[in-house]
């Protein structure tokens, strides 16, 4: 009996245990099957496999019907409660499909398409065209998966419970914005010339196999940030995204390159950067400051420093660094933090 596999699974189950109740009672359940522990043991590389494991049965679910479908939030809005009987259909389903769960393993990751991170964009955006005085303008977006967050303009967000912008009978985002300067006026959404995205690992949201596999990175319990995913997938189908696969750095100053030298440029990232080391990230900024020589660009970037969000800009070729905005995405809470003084 593979010991440490099993605690690992009994490990996810108590880790889990507020976020995904469903996802909680699985693991400490499977844990005791000797054969599926046995079976998983020579594919099992850490506690990453687990959730790989989850979110490609959950996967195949979405594609084959089955009895277990009844106990998830996914499929009804009143789910069976987990039973002896629910673990008997899941090892069974899992059985029917477990070779090609090994290949979602081997061929996806764990990075999700949250959209929700879409609502700090627009006040940092509306800040930045303030700031250029220019209305037309191109957005560059590194590390997009399936783009998501370049549809920024085409969703519907609820600033405050009062300040309502695009469409939000359709798609509303709401968020909680403290200490905004009110000279700014977030109430419309200017739509960019052009958008690029630029990721390593790209998601093909026009193919239902690859949609599929990012919908089930999320709990069965977020049923919220599930159906702002399912309609911002709706809006990509709508509004189409370039999105170019391969290694961010090498792709970048090719695409900056075909961009009008007249006309200003976003480029933001959130969250990529977490793991990159001290180089990688440094080769990044050295690239921005080597366009901003043909360019007006302007950098939105989170965790290069820290967890907040920051606006890199440049005057006369020299570097102009503003912590914007810290983002709450759990509270969908952002506190703007403009002229507030940057020390490393």
């Amino acid at each position: 009996m593979p010991e440490k596999i099993k605690k690992q699974f009994i490990a996810y189950s108590e880790a889990v245990k507020e976020d995904s109740p469903l996802y909680s009672f699985i693991t400490k359940q499977i844990a005791e099957e000797d054969n599926l522990m046995l079976k998983i043991k020579p594919h099992f590389f850490n506690a990453h496999f687990i959730s790989l494991y989850l979110s490609s049965v959950l996967k195949h679910l979405y594609i084959y019907e089955d009895q277990l479908r009844e106990y998830y939030l996914n499929f009804t809005n009143n789910p069976k409660k987990p039973s002896k009987e629910m673990i008997k259909a899941f090892l069974t389903f899992q059985e029917s499909h477990f070779s090609d769960i090994l290949s979602d393993i081997e061929r996806f990751n764990l990075k999700k398409n949250i959209v929700e991170r879409s609502s700090v964009l627009v006040p940092v955006f509306q800040h930045i065209i303030k700031l250029s005085g220019q209305e037309q303008f191109n957005v560059v977006e590194l590390g997009s998966k399936g783009g998501l967050l370049l549809n920024y303009d085409w969703y519907g967000y609820t600033f405050n419970k009062k300040i309502e912008i695009g469409n939000t009978k359709d798609f509303n985002i709401k968020v909680k914005l403290n200490g905004y300067d009110e000279g700014f006026d977030i109430s419309n959404l200017a739509h960019p010339q052009k958008k690029v995205g630029i990721t390593k690992n790209k998601i093909d949201l026009t193919l239902d196999d690859e949609y599929f596999w990012l919908m089930s990175l999320y709990y069965p319990e977020e049923t919220k940030r599930r159906k702002h995913f399912m309609k911002a997938r709706k809006v990509f189908l709508e509004h189409p995204i370039e999105i170019l696969e391969g290694d961010e750095l090498t792709l970048l100053p090719d695409v900056v390159a075909t961009l009008p030298d007249d006309e200003a440029v976003i480029l933001f990232h959130i969250h990529l950067t977490k793991n990159w080391s001290d180089d990688k990230k440094q080769q990044l900024l050295e690239i921005i400051s080597e366009f901003s020589q043909t360019h007006e660009i302007y950098h939105v970037h989170h965790q290069i420093f820290n967890n907040d969000i920051y606006l890199d800009s440049f005057v006369e070729g020299k570097l102009q660094r503003q912590k914007l905005a810290h983002f709450d995405l759990n509270e969908l809470t952002i506190d703007w933090l403009h002229n507030q003084k940057v020390i490393f």
